[in-house]
């Protein structure tokens, strides 16, 4: 059976198998899958870089989320949330071609499922980047840069509206896609719906996200902090990992569609 992967946004209609058909003269064989993935690496590796400039520092005790950020942005120089937000906003980009070697695999086993991953993928690729982790970095720069020149309470203020106003909505769009791209993922390989064993589920960014965030509970240090900021990049690169190392055994050399 051969598995497609989007040649753009006419798959959406739900005629992707006609698509299918009339675009077979491309393929896609396990050499370019890999490579996909390994790109997909090194984007989750620079937003890993990214986030780590952004979050990697101790808070102070019995501070909250906020309230943390909030200080390390004072005691950090302006050029690390500025480098870390425009890293990570390439790595991002960098991350999609990765993330799209699984919609052909869920394709025509999961239609409705795997039209909705593509379209979430797309919004990943213009949201994620660009008016998500791009905006945490000016969020903490906006804070750092008001606040010293007209005190904390006005930079507070000013950020926490640019917080409601922009980064807000934006990582709400983003997330009910990310959400529903998880779950999509987790089911296919749960039900066995892909070629990898059905225990590949776990190696999912929704779970990474959870699994990694939660490294905060064990203390509040640099370290902590940089791995919890760090949640989404490093399940990236878990997940990318594993589809991979597993490629070769479990999809082999079977082609796909373009």
């Amino acid at each position: 059976m051969k598995y497609g992967i989007p040649g753009g946004f006419g798959n959406l209609t739900g005629r992707t198998s006609e698509r299918a058909e009339t675009m077979g003269s491309e393929q896609m064989n396990r050499e370019k899958a890999e490579s996909w993935l390994k790109i997909g690496l090194i984007g989750a590796l620079l937003t890993l870089i990214g986030d780590c400039l952004i979050g990697a520092a101790k808070f102070p005790d019995g501070a909250n989320m906020i309230e943390g950020y909030f200080a390390i942005a004072l005691d950090m120089p302006a050029w690390r949330p500025i480098l870390g937000g425009l890293v990570g906003f390439v790595g991002i980009c960098l991350e999609f071609p990765a993330l799209m070697t699984i919609y052909p695999l869920i394709r025509e086993t999961m239609p409705r499922g795997g039209s909705f991953y593509m379209l979430a993928m797309y919004v990943y690729l213009a949201l994620g980047g660009g008016a998500v982790h791009l905006p945490c970095g000016a969020f903490m720069w906006i804070y750092k840069t008001v606040a010293e020149a007209a005190g904390q309470s006005v930079g507070q203020d000013i950020a926490m509206r640019y917080l409601l106003t922009f980064l807000l909505p934006a990582a709400a769009v983003f997330g009910v896609f990310f959400i529903g791209a998880s779950v999509v993922q987790f089911i296919a390989f749960a039900k066995g719906r892909t070629p990898f064993p059905k225990w590949y589920c776990v190696f999912n960014l929704m779970i990474g996200k959870g699994v990694f965030n939660a490294v905060r509970r064990l203390g509040n240090t640099a370290l902590c902090n940089g791995i919890g900021t760090s949640n989404m990049s490093l399940g990236a690169i878990v997940l990318y990992t594993a589809l991979l190392l597993g490629w070769k055994k479990y999809v082999g050399d079977r082609e796909y569609v373009l």
